[in-house]
């Protein structure tokens, strides 16, 4: 059974309240909100289940909305997971579905549902960050509000204006996990990117992450790892002046040698002659 866990009542005088976290991994069980819920996730990826749909991935491309008093539960993997949730007075939801220039986001409020993020919204969230950082506590909490409400219309636009998004079969799910799987790994070259931290990552098995990927893209995780790697320090040996140690630690490699070794399987050259080309 699922638990009521109050988000406005006594927290917030307005009709939004906004939370951030950073954790090192969690689960929530089967709870329910006061207030309509936009989660957004920031770095990592989060595992949402609600009453009305199956268990899905919900990584920094995507925001999920979910109606208040609906049940659902999330789990985030340990590592690097962050997010920001916003809690909407249900009200307020009801009155910005019934204004002009919102024709569908009306007809999409009662039920959750996984949508697309935008260059707006991740605009948005970096101007949230940068202000936290650079503005005084009082300061920013007068700049609070008006955020909240960039980020409320944004999700309502983004809501409103895409097709309202179907429930993927396996092949699609799949296909959805494999991209994001795939913009971690680019967007982290420099940790230690192994099959277990990333099946970690994404709440994944071993064998379960390595046979999906394969399905989906025909090649190894380990192979696309080391390709991502490649063309990574192939941009910085064309583009800068970096030492090949270098090069090497950016991308995540301690040996400069085994670098050349992988340049050499998948380029067809070392890096010493890649950038000589380029500077011929």
């Amino acid at each position: 059974m699922a638990y009521f866990s109050p988000k406005l009542n006594g927290q917030s005088r307005g009709v939004f309240h906004l939370e951030t976290s950073d954790t090192t991994g969690y689960t929530v069980d089967w709870h329910a909100h006061d207030g309509a819920m936009l989660l957004l996730p920031r770095t990592g990826g989060l595992l949402l289940s609600t009453e009305s749909s199956k268990t899905a991935h919900l990584s920094a491309q995507s925001f999920s909305f979910v109606p208040a008093e609906h049940a659902h539960a999330t789990q985030a993997a340990p590592g690097r997971e962050s997010h920001m949730t916003l809690y909407v007075d249900p009200a307020y939801v009801r009155h910005q579905g019934q204004a002009d220039g919102y024709p569908d986001f009306a007809q999409r409020i009662d039920r959750a549902g996984i949508w697309q993020a935008s260059q707006a919204l991740d605009s948005i969230l970096r101007l949230h960050d940068q202000l936290l950082r650079s503005t005084a506590p009082q300061a920013f909490q007068r700049q609070l509000p008006h955020l909240n409400h960039l980020l409320f219309e944004e999700c309502a636009r983004l809501i409103g204006c895409q097709p309202a998004p179907p429930h993927p079969d396996k092949d699609q799910q799949h296909a959805l996990l494999v991209r994001d799987i795939e913009r971690y790994i680019r967007e982290n070259l420099g940790s230690d990117l192994t099959v277990e931290l990333i099946g970690h990552q994404f709440h994944l098995s071993r064998r379960h992450l390595t046979r999906v990927f394969k399905a989906v893209t025909g090649r190894t995780l380990l192979d696309f790892i080391h390709h991502a790697r490649v063309e990574a320090a192939a941009r910085l040996v064309s583009g800068t002046s970096l030492s090949m140690l270098d090069v090497s630690l950016a991308v995540g490699l301690e040996s400069p040698s085994y670098l050349a070794r992988l340049f050499k399987r998948h380029l067809g050259l070392t890096p010493g002659e890649l950038r000589r080309r380029r500077q011929a």
